[in-house]
């Protein structure tokens, strides 16, 4: 058996492409929607659009169509889950408001992904400008 030795710049490369893959691995989610009839969701989307209703919409508007906050229905067109992470976990300030941090609401952190699939859902044009439903 062949024992190799790496130098310092060798290990610190092979620790930053291990970070890498362990970040990458965080964030491989399922991102998974379905709709059906323009306003069926199954039940994890279904999940998001209630965390949307309760938190979101205030500033986001009903739809996502934008009010006080950006149009998420546009903004999930151009940008990644980890950006809206960030974005939501953080904050944000923009060029007429700031969307506050939510790190600290238990519900939001740990729907994080069904608030995202309910959002893409409307990015995509897979939900209707009407209320979900839960597929039952």
């Amino acid at each position: 058996m062949k024992i190799i030795k790496l130098n310092k710049i060798s290990m610190v490369l092979l620790g930053l492409i291990l970070n890498s893959v362990l970040i990458n691995t965080a964030f491989a989610v399922d991102h998974d929607y379905k709709v059906t009839n323009g306003n069926e969701l199954d039940a994890d989307t279904y999940s998001g659009f209630k965390l949307y209703r309760n938190w979101c919409a205030r500033c986001h508007g009903t739809y996502g169509q934008g009010m006080v906050g950006p149009n998420l229905a546009q903004s999930l067109q151009s940008i990644t889950y980890e950006e809206f992470v960030e974005t939501v976990t953080n904050g944000k300030l923009g060029n007429i408001g700031s969307m506050p941090a939510w790190k600290e609401n238990q519900s939001v952190m740990q729907g994080m992904n069904n608030l995202y699939r309910y959002l893409k859902a409307r990015a995509d044009g897979k939900i209707g400008v009407i209320k979900p439903v839960k597929v039952k």
